[in-house]
């Protein structure tokens, strides 16, 4: 949901920056109304393949699905709704078109990921939507963006579980520097910037946290030294 929803503010940033070069103002006060949608249709298809079309359609009225009973209400209920609206209304909306209909169910999934897309005609985009709606969409979309941000689980990555694995065993950093071609200096740099984004202050806390996680297996202690610990 967050990656849908950072792509959404982006959609919008770049509809308001046409507008901003001269573009629009258009009629519809609603991006995330399916009226809008069923416009913006033909405009997404000038540079966009069915297949593409129709893996984007599915993907976001998964995610609006998703977003529908995962709402957290509060403060966070009308952004949530804008967004969830937008993406269902973009999957309604694409679907009209008869040409990605055709396309059959998931067969858009390996054409969204082969390659990046052409640049979309937001200049056309900005022609049919009116400004505060650009920006009330774009608003909804950061929120709901930060929203996600702040409740995903910081991960290590598997160059990093290396890492903590080395480092919990006691490795020596000289020896952890030479195997990834780097001096001890770089080596020590790499660490503090990956017990940064951890949320730890330093290699003590980032272990424990490892093992806390269960990203580690706890290092077992012997008489003559830990063994080097087990990723899970």
């Amino acid at each position: 949901m967050n990656s849908f929803a950072v792509r959404t503010a982006h959609f919008a940033e770049c509809v308001f920056e046409a507008q901003s070069l001269g573009h629009g103002p258009g009629r519809y006060r609603k991006p995330w109304g399916v009226g809008f949608q069923r416009e913006a249709g033909p405009v997404y298809a000038q540079t966009l393949s069915a297949a593409y079309l129709r893996g984007v359609a599915d993907a976001s009225g998964y995610c609006a699905g998703l977003m529908d009973n995962m709402s957290p209400g509060g403060e966070m209920a009308d952004d949530w709704e804008v967004v969830a609206t937008f993406l269902r209304a973009t999957a309604d909306g694409l679907l009209e078109l008869p040409d990605v209909a055709s396309v059959a169910t998931g067969a858009g999934a390996e054409e969204i990921g082969s390659a990046p897309p052409p640049v979309l005609r937001y200049e056309l985009f900005a022609e049919l939507l009116d400004t505060s709606g650009v920006a009330r969409l774009q608003e909804a979309a950061e929120a709901v963006a930060r929203c996600c941000e702040s409740h995903l689980e910081v991960v290590p990555s598997a160059q990093e579980l290396e890492w903590i694995v080395s480092v919990a065993a006691q490795e020596p950093i000289a020896e952890l520097a030479e195997r990834h071609s780097t001096s001890a200096r770089g080596m020590y740099r790499r660490l503090e910037k990956m017990w940064a984004r951890l949320g730890v202050r330093n290699q003590v806390q980032g272990v424990a946290l490892a093992v806390e996680r269960g990203w580690i297996a706890p290092p077992p202690v012997r008489a003559g030294g830990p063994e080097r610990p087990a990723r899970l």
